[in-house]
């Protein structure tokens, strides 16, 4: 063998090698990546300056916790489903954005998150979230018209597969993704990620199902999930549905919009009868 086929068998070996061990590491650390956990945080709604309530809620053999803040007896409840990297105690600007609409807030922990008990995988999240409305279509005695459902980030994948399962007021999706494979592939194009993916939320195929009225709102300057993940879902999507491109960082955007935000809300609640 030449000298130069030589170094290129060495090249391609060394190449072949940190590719897989890429591959391998992606595989193994891709739970830590999806739910990114943060357990320890302080604070309440009174804190805010608001009045709620503090509850538990039995999902098998753990306990959720959960935080009721009540709205106008006239208004629909909101049930918050948070995105990734943070608890109950994070959600002060979300709740404070939302309060003028005089609307109830209904925000809890996933399995894992906060001082919810277990530790969080897909099927376990959907699994909490369909528990909490479960409680309150059944224990608060909500209709489910009275509900409306929003996910925020990793928050869109439980909120639209319960959407897709059960009737609702309406659905709000803020800055979420098709798929984590999907949104694998945006991040890692060199890595053949869809055949590593364990984890799915799968929200392109679950929209389908959904008939209730939907708002798809997306930063065109969000680089953590591209705003191209909100036009594909909003296309697939049959139902009444509106898509609100905004601007700002993924983690806060929709807040920042202020009082043309709140408009945009307040639009389609009344095209949800809500």
């Amino acid at each position: 063998m030449s000298e130069w086929l030589f170094w290129l068998a060495i090249g391609v070996g060394v190449g072949a090698v940190v590719y897989g061990a890429a591959c391998l590491h992606l595989y193994l650390t891709q739970h830590r990546k999806v739910f990114l956990v943060l357990r320890k945080a302080e604070g309440t709604p009174r804190d805010w300056g608001l009045d709620y309530e503090s509850l538990t809620i039995s999902n098998r053999d753990r306990t959720l916790h959960a935080w009721w803040i009540p709205g106008s007896k006239d208004r629909p409840v909101l049930l918050f489903c948070h995105g990734n990297g943070v608890s109950m105690p994070h959600l002060e600007q979300q709740v404070m954005f939302l309060r003028p609409l005089g609307i109830g807030i209904f925000l809890f922990d996933y399995r894992g998150y906060g001082e919810s008990e277990g530790d969080p995988d897909e099927a376990g999240l959907c699994d909490d979230t369909e528990a909490v409305w479960r409680y309150l279509t059944h224990q608060r005695g909500l209709k489910g018209e009275d509900v409306l459902i929003y996910g925020h980030s990793l928050g869109g994948g439980v909120a639209t597969w319960l959407a897709a399962r059960y009737r609702c007021g309406g659905v709000i999706l803020e800055g979420t993704f098709t798929s984590i494979p999907d949104l694998a592939a945006d991040h890692y194009p060199w890595l053949p990620v869809r055949k590593l993916a364990r984890i799915e939320f799968n929200n392109l195929a679950h929209i389908d199902a959904i008939q209730d009225p939907l708002l798809i709102v997306h930063s065109t300057e969000d680089t953590l999930i591209p705003y191209t993940h909100a036009e594909r879902l909003f296309h697939r999507a049959g139902c009444p549905k509106r898509l609100l491109p905004i601007r700002g960082k993924h983690k806060d955007a929709f807040v920042q919009t202020g009082a043309d935000g709140l408009a945009a809300l307040g639009a389609f609640f009344r095209i949800a009868g809500a």
